[in-house]
């Protein structure tokens, strides 16, 4: 995967949210009958600009892709002709105002139901969730769970693969509570194993929560053999090749998959000596890892996949494809289940539960647009609905500035029966805008921290 593959994946993204978010704004402010006057992606230096319609509304693309605005006619912003009046902004119901306002959130949570719905019907790959080693003294280890184990059911929901356990295990983590599994066993019977989640702090905290859990996936013995390899990666910068099999690193003999990812995780900007048989012959290749921060953990990473065409890595895929309509069902419950679950996490951190360290700005979302558009269609799906439902659950923060902010002013005038003060708003202005310089300021340096050590 390289940079730039990051950067245009990204700016896809944000500009289909941006987009979709924004044209909520305008559908609601037409409908009401408010006149906007300009539609912007982006802020800064306009890249393009055209008027069209009745009212000359002026569309615009500018150069900071990191966001958009509606501009409609309102006496609070400018001189509003006597003619045009009645249909500012500011001269509209509290009912439409709220409804406009509401507008874009509710067409980032429309989105994420299509694009997870578009997902389903594509095809989501996964790995049937099998437990491998289990981690000592961890939840998973007091509830007597056992390698080869998989997960059918957690609670009341069925499982297919690891993502959904993933998803169904941190929703009950973040409610702090048991919950019971029903596995089947490595003899094909089925047995119930209650887990302990209430321990939010220890779960919730930074790092994979899976780990913490002591939830390991299971591993089935593969043969090293080169499946894919990312432009840009370090092992295409040193020549690794689809159909490579690895046979020796610093002249120690490699004969399973498995030693191969240990090797290289345990060697970050570490120079290997790396013998792969390729055409039946043998070559000597040397690369360097590069080194990757998870949390306090750093490891080696080269940009290279197992040949998944082996028997016992076909054993564990699952392919989840279903019809329009089963689609459609499954698209509203995943927008339901991951708002949910991001409403709760931002709770618990709220309360202190839940590391502020979890909050990501736009490097990671950069690093992970790039990462799902590198591993398919499906994947970057799935990766714009989460995003889309983040933006859609941000913007309904009761924080002066955001949409939230002004459905709190909304509220208020709703039970006062007239419009908040102009003073009032002023204040909330600068304290909204503090708040988001402060949420930017520390999901950046998150990032930073990710990407630095």
């Amino acid at each position: 995967m390289t940079f730039l593959t990051s950067v245009l994946a990204f700016i896809v993204a944000i500009g289909v949210l941006v987009t979709v978010h924004e044209y909520g704004h305008y559908l609601a402010a037409r409908l009401m009958g408010v006149k906007v006057l300009r539609f912007s992606v982006g802020f800064g230096r306009p890249l393009f600009k055209r008027q069209f319609g009745r009212d000359r509304t002026e569309f615009v693309i500018a150069a900071l892709p990191l966001g958009g605005y509606v501009k409609m006619l309102d006496e609070r912003e400018g001189d509003v002709a006597p003619a045009e009046r009645e249909r500012a902004f500011n001269q509209k119901s509290l009912r439409a105002r709220t409804f406009v306002v509401s507008a874009g959130p509710a067409a980032n949570f429309l989105l994420a139901i299509v694009v997870y719905a578009v997902m389903f019907m594509v095809g989501v790959g996964g790995v049937k969730p099998v437990l491998g080693e289990i981690v000592p003294d961890t939840p998973a280890a007091e509830a007597g769970l056992e390698r080869g184990q998989q997960i059918l059911r957690v609670g009341e929901r069925a499982v297919l693969d690891w993502e959904q356990a993933n998803l169904r295990l941190l929703d009950h983590a973040v409610r702090g509570e048991r919950v019971t599994l029903l596995l089947r066993d490595a003899d094909g019977g089925e047995i119930e194993r209650v887990v302990d989640l209430r321990d939010r702090q220890a779960l919730l905290g930074e790092g994979q929560f899976l780990e913490k859990l002591g939830l390991r996936p299971y591993r089935p013995l593969l043969e090293p053999r080169i499946g894919s390899v990312e432009s840009g990666s370090p092992a295409a910068a040193a020549g690794l090749a689809p159909g490579d099999q690895v046979r020796a690193v610093n002249g120690d003999a490699v004969d399973d998959w498995n030693r191969w990812v240990e090797i290289v995780r345990a060697r970050p900007e570490e120079e290997l000596r790396v013998r792969v048989e390729r055409d039946g012959g043998l070559v000597e290749l040397r690369m360097t890892p590069e080194s990757v921060q998870d949390g306090e953990t750093t490891f080696g990473r080269i940009g290279a996949g197992v040949d998944t065409d082996q028997a016992a890595a076909r054993e564990l895929a699952v392919l989840v494809r279903q019809g329009p309509i089963a689609a459609a069902v499954s698209g509203v419950e995943r927008t339901w289940d991951v708002s949910v679950l991001t409403l709760g996490i931002l709770w618990r951190m709220v309360t202190g539960d839940a590391s502020v360290k979890n909050i990501s700005g736009p490097v990671t979302i950069a690093e992970f647009a790039g990462v799902s558009a590198v591993i398919g269609i499906s994947a970057f799906l799935g990766f714009l609905g989460l995003v889309s439902v983040s933006l859609g659950i941000i913007n309904l923060l009761p924080i002066p500035m955001l949409d939230g902010g002004h459905l709190l002013y909304y509220a208020a005038e709703a039970v006062k029966g007239s419009p908040v003060s102009e003073r009032t708003q002023m204040i909330g202005q600068q304290v909204g805008i503090l708040a988001i310089a402060g949420l930017m300021t520390l999901a950046l340096y998150n990032d930073l921290t990710r990407l630095f050590g």
